[in-house]
């Protein structure tokens, strides 16, 4: 049994029939205090009015929540399918790229749509900037000859050259040999001893120094000098023997590591001189095969440039781009479909080497290319059965399969957001006698699986609250709540794997008061409430809508057109939008 719920009328029509009458009066009184008097009445007719109709509304609601039909909880079989828009594209298509070198402007282009037959003009390129390169080709063939006797001359003072080079080398290796004899022989000495005056002087400043310091000492103790006099005798006394040890330790650095060093490096210095002689020796003999070389390469010079210059007169050639088959023009530009006008195909627009510029699709094989949420995709599958729905052409669906699933996300729209993850998936259609051309929206829906005998209720049964899912039993004359947990989760039907048993009788709507009486769940129940299905405990947090919309179903034993209310399943059960049969 179905009760439908009807609103009520605002206000009775008598009541605007004596405020019609008493405004009529009112307007033909004489006083003033006759007609506050009248208003007076008439507002308080007005409270009285407007809480009748509040009083019989309730009462009529409340009655016809009650009346509202029932569901028996009964094993049910049903389709889960995931829905996606996508664009129509040819399976099979001839790419046109642009085969010029650089950066190039469009001058001519055919118009999108166009019947081509193979060898029409599709497009043309702007060739002045290889036109100037022919002729700078062209400059460097006369100039070839040229640079073949310049390349003499080279050779000739690269010769010369070598020969300096040389002497320069052999003279270094004579002058690192003197400084190495001037070292050893004059400058280590001359430092050695040095270093031993330096103790010697040391030595004798200690000696008087410790006589002073003593004579001081003795002093002192009998009152004969001052505590500053024979303070500074024992600080001259003590730097005395820091001035002998700085001596000892400077004569041991000498012998130790500067001596050595410095042995070394004017070793080294020779050594170095003698390498950086053969080094020169070799680079001269290599300068001047590479003269040689040169030489020999000016000759060729000529022949590379009419290769050059056969290059760019194909590059010319290429200019202009020809149908190689037949079919119709489709502009390849998708970057300029999500906001990069810079990519759109059209006259002045700039195009690169190997860009796509059109395609020549053959429309005997077609599919459909959509982008699936990362969410959706444990449930695509290869060679999913699917059906695919083309704008423009109604009431006709075409039969398909999935045949490709991206591996890696689609990041063309993380510009705009990000977070968005995104798999590229492929639905290839069915041959088919229709027309079809690429670029058409198209509406796909996946067969993901079909659920059989399993327990399920209509989903606008299923209301949510604090991350846990709830359906309303009906016992008797009054209802109690209970919480479940979903399966597969279609757009008319939701499996229930746990909560509810088979001829459990639920209630295909809910009254405020119903909701209130759950209740509300602490933060850190959410998740655990999410997996175990059990009644969270008391919180202040307040209910949840439901993800999935609550579609009209019609209710077992209702007149057709007719459906209870809900709040509809929660996200969780099966991911994206799905559709559903149910086999009574």
């Amino acid at each position: 049994m179905t009760t439908t719920l009807t609103s009520v009328p605002s206000v009775p029509s008598t009541l605007a029939g004596v405020a019609a009458k008493r405004g009529s009066f009112a307007a033909n009184a004489a006083g003033r205090r006759r007609t506050i008097q009248l208003s007076l009445v008439m507002a308080i007719v007005g409270l009285l009015a407007a809480a009748v109709w509040a009083t019989t509304s309730w009462k009529r609601s409340a009655s016809q929540i009650a009346n509202i039909d029932k569901f028996t909880v009964a094993p049910q079989t049903f389709t889960v399918a995931l829905k996606e828009k996508g664009e129509l594209k040819a399976a099979n298509s001839t790419d046109i790229k642009c085969e010029v070198e650089g950066k190039s402007t469009i001058i001519t282009l055919i118009d999108e749509g166009t019947s081509v037959k193979e060898g029409d003009l599709l497009v043309e390129l702007a060739s002045d900037e290889i036109d100037n390169r022919i002729r700078q080709e062209e400059l460097k063939e006369s100039n070839a000859i040229t640079a073949f006797e310049a390349a003499k001359a080279e050779l000739e003072i690269q010769l010369d050259q070598n020969s300096s080079s040389i002497r320069k080398a052999v003279l270094q290796i004579e002058l690192k040999t003197l400084e190495l004899d001037k070292y050893e022989k004059g400058d280590w000495e001359q430092k050695l001893k040095d270093a031993r005056i330096a103790i010697d002087q040391a030595t004798i400043t200690l000696a008087r120094s410790e006589q002073d310091y003593i004579a001081y000492k003795e002093l002192y103790a009998k009152k004969y000098t001052t505590q500053t006099e024979y303070e500074v005798k024992e600080f001259d006394y003590k730097k005395a023997q820091w001035d002998l040890e700085k001596a000892n330790k400077a004569i041991e650095v000498l012998e130790t590591y500067t001596h050595v060093a410095e042995s070394r490096q004017k070793n080294s210095d020779l050594e170095e001189a003698i390498k950086e002689s053969a080094r020169v020796k070799k680079t001269a003999d290599a300068e001047e095969v590479k003269k040689v070389r040169t030489l020999e390469g000016k000759e060729k010079e000529l022949a590379l440039t009419q290769d050059q210059l056969a290059k760019f007169r194909t590059q010319k050639e290429k200019c202009k781009m020809y149908a190689p088959t037949q079919g119709f023009v489709v502009y390849y530009g998708e970057g300029w479909r999500w906001g990069n006008s810079e990519s759109q195909i059209k006259k002045g627009a700039q195009v690169y080497e190997q860009q796509i510029l059109m395609q020549l699709p053959d429309t005997s094989k077609m599919m459909v290319k959509v982008r699936v949420h990362e969410a959706k995709t444990d449930k695509l599958r290869l060679n999913q059965a699917s059906t695919v729905t083309v704008e423009g052409i109604p009431d006709t669906q075409f039969s398909g399969t999935v045949t490709k699933i991206a591996t890696l996300a689609d990041s063309q729209n993380s510009w705009l957001n990000p977070d968005l993850k995104e798999y590229q998936t492929e639905i290839t259609l069915d041959p088919t006698e229709e027309t079809l051309k690429p670029g058409v929206t198209a509406q796909v829906e996946i067969m993901v699986e079909t659920v059989e005998g399993k327990l399920a209720v209509p989903v606008q049964a299923i209301y949510t609250k604090g991350g846990q899912r709830y359906v309303f039993r009906e016992g008797g004359s009054a209802t109690s709540y209970a919480a479940v947990q979903l399966g597969a989760i279609g757009t008319e039907w939701a499996e229930i794997t746990s909560g509810l048993s088979a001829g459990e009788k639920i209630r295909l709507a809910f009254s405020d008061d119903d909701k209130r009486a759950i209740p509300d769940a602490p933060p850190g129940n959410r998740a655990n409430a999410m997996k175990t299905g059990h009644k969270p405990a008391t919180a202040d947090m307040t209910a949840q809508p439901p993800v999935v919309p609550a579609p009209t179903v019609a209710t077992p034993g209702a007149p057709a057109g007719q459906a209870g209310q809900g709040g509809g399943a929660a996200s969780g059960g099966s991911s994206g939008q799905s559709t559903s049969g149910k086999k009574q």
